[in-house]
């Protein structure tokens, strides 16, 4: 069955009644990735066919603008004959102004970040502060009618997060009333300084994940294990959530990001583990696996769009993993198709990409991906589109190289971002 006929059958299973099961818990398979991702240093054969992109020579030919915090560059995607990509520098001043979206009907802005990197979230935090500056400045209002939404709080947790901008509650007890240790894991203390800034400036921080108890139902038995009015938590639009994967770059997107992914989890052999801890007789097939991550990408990119459409004019600042943003498959995607009618914008950013961001998962050894890094520019070597072919053209075939063939591009995304120290 291929992704687009999968995704069919999402459609018609998507409100059926279904049986819960019995389960036994124990490690979820977020602590079996954070003990086995640290001893795995050398990339494995991966099985994707799409074809990559990498930085072409001269695509840094202008310097980089450097100004306080952070390096950016604009990314130009190009699906002529050369199919050349090219970065523009762009200076963090401009960036910020853009961002902002003080002339436009608003919408979202998606930090792609490394969950475990400090200077990602020192990035985020200055984004919220200079952008907000700049809402309030130009629109008047106090908190900039601006959102800041977060990956790693789920939706049940609304209501702490809540309580925490109103001051009604510390730091502290938001990190044990979101069970952060339990449920999302990475340093608390990295996030904090956005947490704070939103607090003193009075931005709403806004739950975007999914609830981990009806991950883990997906995770085990795909979409028909998920109550019906759990699955319209989180999908608004069922025919369009099935629909987005008949899109002619879907496939080529699943083969280079979610496929090798999937393969990865298998090798590391932490696909017997739920995001809850269930344990599974068998490996979770392949199906479960991308019914849970397209759930993911969906929960995230509906949030955001429900909080833009009650807030007229509204920017939410997505702060969620490089993942889910990359290429377009993921969140971005998603919010683009639903926020097509509203006019809203979206604005992706990756920060301090490196090879192993850009390439599927698996295929990058850490020794080069750190040699990429120390580049003078720290982006060699980072693919910055890939090509899909057009409808009824085979991969596999000869004519698939022919320029006449190609359908389009994915750019990595809108802006790349360094940090300068």
């Amino acid at each position: 069955m291929n992704i687009i006929q999968f995704c069919e059958v999402l459609l018609l299973s998507l409100f059926a009644s279904t049986d819960s099961l019995s389960s036994s818990f124990g490690e979820t398979r977020r602590d079996l990735l954070g003990k086995t991702a640290s001893s795995v240093c050398v990339g494995v054969a991966s099985s994707w066919s799409c074809g990559w992109l990498a930085t072409p020579p001269g695509a840094l030919a202008n310097d980089a603008v450097t100004e306080a915090g952070f390096t950016a560059h604009q990314i130009f995607p190009d699906a002529s004959a050369t199919l050349y990509p090219t970065l523009k520098p762009v200076k963090s001043s401009h960036l910020n102004d853009i961002l902002a979206m003080t002339s436009g009907g608003g919408g979202a802005v998606w930090l792609g970040e490394h969950h475990n990197a400090a200077r990602d979230h020192m990035l985020q935090a200055d984004f919220v502060r200079n952008i907000h500056r700049r809402r309030r400045e130009k629109l008047g209002a106090q908190n900039g009618n601006m959102s800041v939404g977060l990956e790693m709080v789920q939706l049940q947790f609304q209501s702490v997060l809540d309580a925490f901008i109103a001051r009604k509650i510390t730091a502290e007890q938001m990190k044990d009333q979101v069970q952060w240790e339990k449920r999302w894991a990475w340093s608390f203390q990295n996030y904090l300084p956005v947490f704070e800034i939103c607090r003193e400036l009075n931005i709403p921080l806004i739950a975007l994940n999914v609830d981990s108890e009806d991950l883990g139902l997906v995770e085990s038995g795909g979409f028909p294990n998920l109550p019906r009015d759990k699955l319209q938590k989180y999908i608004s639009d069922p025919a369009g959530f099935a629909s987005f994967a008949a899109s002619p770059y879907y496939k080529t997107y699943v083969d280079y990001v979610i496929s090798p992914s999937y393969d990865m989890h298998q090798q590391m052999g932490i696909l017997k583990n739920t995001i809850t801890g269930q344990r599974l007789q068998e490996d979770m097939p392949f199906s479960c696996f991308f019914s849970g991550r397209i759930l993911w990408d969906e929960a995230m990119a509906n949030n955001a769009f429900k909080w833009n459409s009650n807030h007229q004019g509204g920017l939410i600042l997505g702060l969620v993993g490089a993942d889910h943003v990359k290429f377009e498959g993921g969140i971005t995607g998603r919010y683009q198709r639903m926020a097509k009618d509203k006019q809203f914008n979206c604005i992706s950013l990756i920060l301090n990409p490196s090879l192993i961001d850009t390439r599927p998962s698996g295929s990058v050894s850490m020794i080069s991906n750190s040699a990429s890094a120390a580049s003078a520019s720290g982006m060699d070597g980072l693919t910055l589109q890939l090509r899909y072919l057009k409808r009824g053209v085979d991969v596999r075939s000869p004519d698939s190289r022919e320029s006449v063939n190609t359908g389009g591009v994915l750019p990595l995304a809108d802006y790349i971002v360094l940090s300068n120290s």
